[in-house]
């Protein structure tokens, strides 16, 4: 009877030439297909040999740490474009937050584990736990150190976002209301109060309602003071402003309007 040391030098020659198929280890150690995949689990269980869970055809592809990429590229003639489109995606960007996935792509990663892993890490946004895919290739502490650079740059980039905001409300406040409401289209202002003016709009000279918003939020109590106004002025009321979050206005029909203005 052969010596099991034997058929494993056998089967790490065959391996050194390359990724193999179990049929392709079975012909060097002529063995049977199911005797050689009894024999080479048995080894991958040990983890002296590398073995995929997808499988090419019907075998899994055996292969030397060495060989990694070899055996991925191998597999990846077994994958649909949406597979492949996924895998792409993780291999360019390392490491994804799940929830930024479609259900589809959260779904199919999940027979993609040679080339995509999963991790749950803290989100450093929200202080909750969070579910990222990373590059199968990549170990566990790098994979944290991306977590975080990625949380830094996002909540440098909301950083600046607040900043420009913030500028951008100064910015407004600081113009003259005619400045604003020429830029917008309207004509002839005339103030009835603070920041309401009437005004002259379109090429038939309607008379309407504009008021002048610096606010970080429009509430549905805002909507409700513009129609005062055009129930006392019987036309429609515009509002212009830069809020960051506008309340629902579809009670108020067409007689009160948004225009969001960007500075």
């Amino acid at each position: 009877m052969e010596d099991i040391n034997e058929i494993y030098s056998k089967i790490i020659e065959k391996l050194r030439d390359g990724p193999s198929l179990i049929l392709e280890i079975a012909e060097r150690i002529e063995k049977d297909t199911l005797q050689t995949q009894t024999i080479v689990d048995y080894f991958a269980g040990r983890g002296e040999i590398k073995k995929t869970s997808r499988k090419f055809g019907s075998s899994p592809v055996y292969f030397l740490d060495k060989d990694r990429e070899k055996a991925l590229n191998l597999l990846m003639q077994t994958l649909n474009n949406q597979e492949k489109s996924l895998v792409s995606r993780i291999k360019e960007k390392r490491v994804i937050n799940m929830d930024s996935l479609s259900s589809a792509d959260r779904y199919i990663s999940q027979n993609l584990t040679d080339f995509i892993k999963k991790v749950s890490a803290q989100d450093n946004q929200t202080g909750q736990k969070a579910d990222y895919l990373y590059e199968a290739s990549l170990d566990l502490d790098t994979v944290k150190s991306i977590i975080n650079f990625k949380d830094e740059k996002t909540r440098q980039g909301t950083h600046e976002t607040d900043i420009k905001k913030t500028k951008e409300r100064k910015e407004l406040a600081e113009q003259e209301p005619d400045n604003i409401l020429t830029k917008n289209g309207f004509q002839n202002p005339k103030e009835i109060e603070k920041g309401v003016f009437l005004c002259l709009y379109g090429q038939h000279n309607i008379k309407v309602v504009v008021q002048v918003l610096n606010k970080k939020s429009i509430s549905k109590k805002d909507f409700i003071n513009a129609m005062g106004y055009s129930t006392v002025y019987k036309t429609i009321t515009f509002i212009i402003t830069n809020a960051e979050k506008i309340a629902g206005n579809k009670n108020f029909g067409n007689m009160v309007n948004i225009i969001k203005m960007n500075i």
